[in-house]
């Protein structure tokens, strides 16, 4: 019997996954900063959302407010299903001693992190879940707990506790030869989606290339894609439908941080 698959929104992709991604597993999207992974993260969401499923987005770098923002600039309107309280943004910044990038200045519970997520996600009945971005969960202070062995105890984690499917956004410049992450697709359960920007005739030239991809059939190739208003990642020379988003009001909001368990 086939699986069901959960689609992307990617307008091309889907049709390469065979119509989509396989279900409660989790799948990486890496990149270059500017490469569309913020944007790949809140496209999965919100083709959940549109479908009536409920999604938590979180949010490691960026404030919740910030997230609403990017969204807006593509005529996305997430804050309507935050108030029907079908997706959450979850600032998961209080489980470091700072903002953004501050994981390295103590060690940072994974096991905590992933619990208060998963009782979140059964609690609402979530069956999407993005992380953006994963990297600065994978330091710690600890000089003898290396990046890539963080990098598969979270997965293992993900994959133990969340019944969802998951989207992880991860930073992997492309330059470079020693960035210690540039190997963590390795410990991903299911799938390696890299994005790239580069110069190509005097101009930027935006390619997805996929890596792995556990239990679908897919060739090896980079593939152009554009970033368009109301679409999103598009990849070139489809002809698909651009997702639909309805119009409402704005309203005041109220964010939440994920929960702090209780000592």
């Amino acid at each position: 019997m086939d699986t069901k698959r959960v689609p992307t929104g990617i307008i091309g992709l889907d049709a390469i996954f065979q119509g989509g991604l396989l279900p409660n597993r989790s799948y990486l999207v890496g990149g270059d900063a500017g490469t569309g992974k913020t944007t790949a993260c809140m496209q999965f969401l919100l083709t959940g959302l549109t479908q009536g499923e409920k999604a938590i987005f979180v949010t490691v770098d960026e404030r919740p407010a910030e997230i609403l923002q990017s969204a807006t600039s593509l005529n996305w309107d997430l804050q309507k299903y935050v108030q029907e309280k079908s997706l959450v943004i979850l600032d998961a910044s209080p489980y470091f001693s700072g903002r953004a990038g501050a994981a390295g200045e103590k060690n940072v519970d994974l096991t905590r992190i992933i619990s208060d997520l998963s009782g979140y996600a059964k609690r609402m009945n979530a069956t999407r879940v993005a992380i953006d971005p994963i990297t600065p969960l994978f330091f710690s202070s600890d000089s003898t707990v290396h990046v890539q062995e963080n990098a598969r105890l979270l997965i293992h984690l993900i994959q133990a506790h969340l019944t969802t499917t998951n989207l992880l956004a991860a930073q992997m410049p492309s330059r470079s030869n020693h960035d210690p992450t540039g190997s963590i697709e390795e410990f991903v359960a299911s799938g390696v989606i890299i994005l790239k920007l580069a110069p190509s005739n005097g101009q930027f030239q935006r390619t997805l290339s996929i890596k792995k991809m556990r239990g679908t059939a897919v060739q090896p190739a980079e593939l152009p894609f554009r970033i368009v208003t109301d679409k999103g990642l598009v990849l070139d020379a489809q002809d698909h439908q651009p997702i639909v988003v309805q119009e409402s009001v704005v309203q005041p909001l109220e964010f939440f941080e994920l929960p702090k368990q209780n000592k």
